[in-house]
């Protein structure tokens, strides 16, 4: 080197030792990347211009005549600060020779290289082309019947974990196992290529910083995925439907799925290049924070698309292989996105696409993509032909079209519910649901949060009755009496109108009579009431109903350490939950549509911060009821239902959730006799729906006569829960049969106990999430339960309560 160069080396050694940002300089027309230090004294910098690379001084080199690929991107030399690439490739190293690749094969270039110098980050020059080395795919030693894996991702397991004799199995206790995970081989053609060589034929396998962290129920999820996509499981069918429950991990499945073949492939070289993952814009960039949190930036670059970060900008980043967009976002940039060819699509809570109408369903349909994967913890929400859509949608035609389907399937199912169905009418309908099960359940896999019960606290689940006050019966009979007065009426009021009428007033008066469109601000009758209530001074915190147990919780959390998450379908109802807080002195974290994205980490990680004082979580189900994790709270009250089983059920799974350390307490309110307790028995029969055909442990059928469904605006008053009382449980019959004395003659007890057990027989087909075996309570409720539940002091405003408890989490042995 000239002496002017041994000084820009020696500036360049200074300015390494005082910082690891890349470094480039340029000697003889060659451009040279300093990435980090070797080491803390002297560092000597050497420019090979026959070579293209960099030599370090004191650093042996052994030549080695192991084989070694990396994943390369490849461009145009230039001098640009912020370098963009024109593609993707391979750089395969023999020993010194090194070979630029294309992803077809196609040799571009050759050149010598120094193996020590080839890390994440290191760039060289082959063929007029700049060259930067993403990461080493694959260290072939010769071995035979090793399996290959990137030297970066060989990480030791984190901790030792106990296992049984077998070596492949958990104990109690234990949550993951570092057992490799290996994908099955092909034992059929796929993708026309038929009789494949199991010689040939690669294992795939994960890396072990994600087998470290997978749970057994996860690993069999990845496995499951792998053979649907691969075409393994139906032969040209490259589908799935992922339906486990909240809480199951889907998104890290998926992760690890996607992770190990952006790598690898049974057949040499990686399954997919690019993913586009479609998911409600509140998650975008929680889909992004689990990739980082389980793979680290070092190893992923996910693309959020949002108003800044444009689908078009996704390929010009080629070391970003996975696009992530919301379903919105994906309408309108769906003249961008048809463009790039992508090998795999996942939609998350999938259940979106339910209507095969709406334009994002339209439009997904259309990307040239086979291998599709479907996320949802309800894949059956309303009907059967909406499953269907979803079937459809990552298997097209292997139920026929929708007119076959509907006459073959839909229609005698349906039939076979009919409370007065004939016997061959149900045997009809059970054989064509088994059949549907038969055909689906190779790509649908469903596990229940009983899996994960050994990984979590407690959960306590209860359904709360309560009677209406005297304030809201007068309402509420009187908006029944306008509706009924005025049927034929041209300014009747609508369906909805009434029912969002009778909610308000189910939820609090105030939320009804303050409201500026009453349909009956201008009734002689609701006015004179007004009257009459302002005349007796009552004011708009009056505790009634459902409000009186919100206050007794609020008030018995402050004793304790506790949090509580309170959910509501109404932006008018957390408003006035916000009074409440105000006038109990509690600090409260509200999240509802209004609330930014940006704002909502920052909202949910305060929360759950063990030094946040905030008590209270006001929540919209709408806006924040799916993929939010509100470990920080132990209870939650779900204080107004939906139509719609699945969007309770993800609103009421966001404290039983990883990370929770507490016993959980789900509350659900519903007055007594009201349209809540016929919205919840509406609820019954679609939830039992998705039990029949998509979990094949639960046969059972429904028995609700439709004249017990409808009707909907009659307010029953001499009940404590009309859902029980269609039921025809035997619970107080088993009261009476342990009160018996112990003197009572044998066989007259053996005779009570065989007429219970009859009377049980003939209602066994009646459920709702197994509701005839939880806990049933009336009046007077114990005060040991009372007190667990923090409702002692207003036992006398609770009519009826359903309990149900899942066990805590096993010991370690």
């Amino acid at each position: 080197m000239s002496h002017k160069n041994n000084e820009e080396v020696d500036s360049l050694n200074n300015s390494v030792r005082s910082t690891s940002r890349v470094l480039s300089f340029f000697n003889k027309s060659k451009e040279v990347i300093i990435h980090n230090e070797v080491k803390n004294d002297s560092v000597i910098l050497e420019c090979d211009p026959e070579l293209n690379t960099i030599n370090k001084n004191e650093r042996s080199y052994v030549e080695s005549n192991n084989k070694l690929t990396f994943n390369v991107v490849f461009g145009k030399i230039t001098t640009k600060k912020h370098k963009t690439w024109d593609s993707d490739g391979l750089l395969e190293v023999l020993g010194k020779n090194a070979v630029l690749k294309d992803l077809d094969g196609s040799i571009i270039g050759r050149t010598t290289v120094n193996p020590q110098c080839l890390n994440e980050g290191f760039r060289l020059f082959i063929a007029s082309k700049e060259v930067e080395i993403i990461n080493l795919v694959s260290h072939d030693v010769n071995l035979a019947g090793n399996t290959c894996e990137s030297i970066e991702d060989r990480e030791p397991p984190r901790k030792k974990f106990k296992t049984s004799n077998t070596g492949s199995c958990l104990l109690a206790g234990s949550e993951i196992t570092s057992e490799a995970l290996i994908m099955p081989s092909f034992c059929t053609k796929i993708d026309g290529i038929d009789n494949i060589n199991p010689e040939t034929e690669q294992q795939v396998s994960v890396d072990a910083c994600l087998t470290n962290v997978l749970r057994p129920h996860q690993r069999d999820g990845v496995i499951f995925l792998y053979e649907c996509i691969m075409g393994i499981k139906i032969e040209n069918n490259f589908g799935a439907i992922l339906a486990d429950e909240m809480g199951l991990g889907k998104t890290l499945q998926c992760i690890t799925l996607i992770w190990t073949l952006l790598k690898k492939g049974p057949f040499g070289k990686p399954v997919l290049k690019r993913v586009l993952i479609v998911t409600p814009s509140s998650l975008c960039n929680n889909w992004k924070k689990e990739f980082i949190h389980w793979l680290g930036s070092h190893r992923i670059f996910p693309f959020v698309a949002d108003s800044k970060n444009k689908p078009q900008n996704f390929k010009r980043q080629p070391r970003s292989q996975v696009l992530i967009i919301s379903y919105e976002m994906f309408v309108r940039s769906y003249e961008e996105i048809k463009e790039i060819n992508f090998d795999l699509i996942i939609c998350d809570e999938g259940h979106r696409l339910k209507n095969s109408n709406i334009q994002a369903a339209k439009l997904l349909q259309e990307i040239d993509c086979r291998k599709r994967i479907l996320l949802s913890g309800t894949p059956i929400q309303n009907d059967l032909q909406e499953f269907y859509t979803l079937v459809n949608f990552v298997n097209p035609i292997i139920l026929g079209s929708s007119t076959e389907y509907k006459r073959y399937y839909e229609s005698p199912i349906i039939a076979s519910q009919c409370p007065y169905a004939s016997d061959d009418a149900q045997f009809l309908g059970k054989d064509r649901a088994k059949e549907l099960r038969d055909i689906t359940s190779p790509f649908i896999l469903r596990r229940t949060q009983e899996i994960i019960s050994k990984y979590l606290p407690r959960k306590h689940e209860m359904v709360i009755f309560c009677h209406l006050s005297e304030k809201q019966k007068d309402l509420y009979s009187l908006v029944i009496d306008t509706w009924f007065d005025n049927m034929i009426s041209e300014k009747k009021p609508t369906h909805l109108t009434i029912i969002t009428a009778l909610k308000k007033i189910c939820n609090h008066p105030v939320l009804f009579t303050k409201d500026k469109d009453n349909f009956l601000n201008n009734n002689p009758t609701f006015l004179q009431l007004i009257k009459d209530d302002n005349a007796s001074n009552s004011n708009e915190t009056e505790y009634c109903g459902k409000i009186t147990i919100v206050r007794c919780l609020m008030r018995n959390l402050k004793k304790t350490d506790e949090k509580i998450v309170l959910v509501s379908y109404y932006t008018q109802t957390l408003d006035f939950f916000e009074s409440i807080c105000n006038v109990e002195g509690l600090k409260y974290c509200r999240l509802d549509g209004s609330t930014q994205n940006v704002a909502r980490m920052k909202i949910i990680e305060q929360f759950n911060s063990k030094t946040d004082d905030s008590k209270i979580f006001l929540l919209s189900a709408k806006a924040g009821g799916i993929g939010l994790n509100l470990p920080g709270a132990s209870r939650l009250i779900l204080f107004d239902s939906d139509w719609n089983p699945a969007s309770d059920a993800q609103a009421m799974a966001r404290i039983w959730r990883h990370g929770q350390k507490k016993s959980v307490y789900i509350y659900r309110l519903l007055m007594s006799g009201t349209i809540e307790e016929k919205i919840y028995q509406r609820q019954i029969s679609k939830t039992n729906l998705s039990e029949v055909v998509v979990d094949a442990n639960n046969l059972s059928s429904l028995k609700l006569s439709s004249s017990e469904l409808k009707d909907l605006f009659t307010l029953t008053l001499n009940t404590d829960s009309l859902t029980h009382d269609l039921m025809n449980c035997t619970c107080c019959d088993e009261v009476i049969l342990n009160e018996l004395s112990d003197e009572c003659d044998d066989i007259n007890k053996k005779e009570y106990t065989k007429n219970i057990i009859k009377k049980k027989q003939s209602q066994q087909n009646l459920t709702i999430n197994q509701l005839l075996d939880w806990q049933h309570y009336r009046k007077p409720f114990a005060d040991n339960m009372m007190q667990e539940l923090m409702l002692k002091q207003v036992s006398k405003h609770i009519s009826f309560i359903f309990k149900n408890t899942i066990t805590e989490k096993y010991e370690s042995i």
